[in-house]
């Protein structure tokens, strides 16, 4: 009987005919050589094939063609099919560095409570340029909240480890990742090695490019994982704390956007969310208690705010804490959700998607933000100097020092953290993407022209 080897890598394949050869003869050209090769063509309709039959006969190599099953159906038929003690993915766009198993394999090997280790990465173009680098977080030392994930391919893990987690669901059709790196973490170790040792094709058909979907899709993991947790379910309150004409004379929060005024876009999406158990609006603003009135009745608790507390450059949070006090008491719920009418396009989904993110990871406060990949500057009294990671300040890119903008109006807090602390913002934080439509902001006029105009030419859904 043969002995089953040290390593699986599958390489799954859809009409990748450029590439597939190259992502092949990076895993031969390895120095580490107890392993096998699985490559799965998913129905590819190009010339794929023809690519792949030269490595029928190859002693360590096995091929299999099937009729499209997508990507998890695909890497579900590749565990099924392994035989190594690890395994990996590696997408045919990809393609490995020669020492790539070497590493990985030894990192395991000398850590038993490791499940699974994954690299740093170069950026290559379509035709294999270097572009960039990706440096991680050494997990080891500087990682506490495990909420940045492993890159979806080309992380090595025990096979028996990713039989015991249920492999990847078949409940989610887009992710890169996040539903296996939120089951392994549950229960087990995981460390990165900081050596690029692949190469991340970008060519503008990579999954990771739709990023509606992944968020999308994201949401939906995390919701299945706060559900199969044994950690308390959150009760959440959601305060909407708004100012009118009879303080701001800018505010927009009475204007019509669609079919509705403004705040009715922020009010409808707390009361449609799932996790968010009750909403209060706290205001002084006559025409806006009046519209929440006839509108949303009993449905949604109204707080008269103070004058004091609704003048302008005055912080929300003390109308905020005697909205909670006045209403519901402070120790009846476990979270406040903390929104502002400013973002109208913040669906349920994300309000939903922070409540689950804080069940899972249990910080004391979760932000909504978007990367922010344009250029930043900060003076430092010789002139500007740039900041952050961007492609364009520097080819390594160091995960330490990505900048992320704050969007969304959307803050959740644990409650008791909330009414002890004067500064949330200052302990470790716990975040959430949002998309650049739910990120888009309504604070002006010129906005709101903006988003009626979205919503008007039907881009918003």
């Amino acid at each position: 009987m043969n002995k089953s080897p040290k390593v699986t890598v599958y390489i799954a394949n859809y009409n990748y005919e450029n590439y597939i050869e190259k992502s092949i003869e990076s895993v031969i050209a390895q120095t580490f050589t107890d392993y096998e090769i699985l490559i799965i063509d998913d129905g590819s309709t190009d010339n794929s094939k023809a690519i792949i039959d030269k490595y029928q006969d190859r002693e360590n190599v096995r091929v299999i063609y099937q009729q499209n099953k997508g990507l998890i159906g695909t890497i579900n038929v590749a565990i099924k099919a392994a035989t190594g003690k690890y395994i990996m993915r590696l997408d045919a766009d990809d393609f490995l560095d020669e020492n790539a198993l070497l590493v990985m394999v030894n990192a395991l090997e000398k850590n038993p409570k490791l499940a699974m280790v994954f690299p740093d990465y170069y950026y290559v173009d379509k035709d294999g340029n270097i572009t960039g680098q990706e440096r991680r977080h050494d997990f080891g030392k500087d990682v506490s909240m495990k909420d940045q994930p492993a890159h979806g391919a080309c992380t090595l893990i025990k096979r028996d480890i990713l039989i015991e987690v249920g492999a990847y669901s078949g409940n989610f059709t887009c992710q890169d990742g996040y539903d296996l790196w939120l089951k392994v973490n549950e229960s087990y170790d995981v460390d990165n090695i900081n050596l690029p040792l692949f190469y991340y094709r970008r060519h503008g058909e990579n999954l990771t490019e739709n990023s509606e979907r992944l968020l999308k899709a994201r949401s939906e993991i995390y919701r299945e994982h706060a559900e199969k947790s044994q950690k308390p379910k959150i009760k959440t309150l959601a305060v909407i704390p708004v100012r009118g004409k009879s303080k701001d004379k800018r505010s927009v929060a009475m204007e019509n956007l669609g079919d509705k005024p403004l705040i009715a876009w922020t009010i409808d999406e707390a009361r449609a969310a799932e996790n968010v158990d009750q909403v209060i609006v706290t205001t002084d603003d006559e025409e806006l208690i009046k519209f929440v009135t006839n509108h949303y009745g009993d449905e949604v608790l109204l707080h008269k705010r103070s004058a004091e507390s609704a003048r302008e450059n005055v912080k929300y949070d003390e109308a905020v804490k005697a909205a909670i006090e006045t209403m519901v008491g402070v120790n009846t719920y476990d979270a406040v959700l903390l929104l502002t009418v400013e973002a109208p396009f913040r669906t349920s989904m994300y309000l939903d998607k922070a409540v689950n993110t804080m069940r899972i990871y249990e910080a004391n406060t979760i932000i909504a933000v978007s990367p922010e990949n344009d250029w930043i500057y900060q003076h430092d009294g010789q002139g500007l100097k740039t900041l952050g990671n961007n492609d364009l300040v520097s080819e390594l890119k160091f995960e330490k020092d990505y900048l992320y903008r704050q969007v969304g109006g959307l803050m959740l807090v644990n409650i008791k953290y909330y009414f002890e602390n004067k500064n949330i913002l200052r302990q470790e934080l716990g975040h959430i993407v949002l998309s650049k439509v739910a990120a888009i902001k309504v604070r002006d006029q010129l906005e709101l022209e903006i988003a009626r105009s979205l919503v008007e030419k039907k881009l918003i859904n």
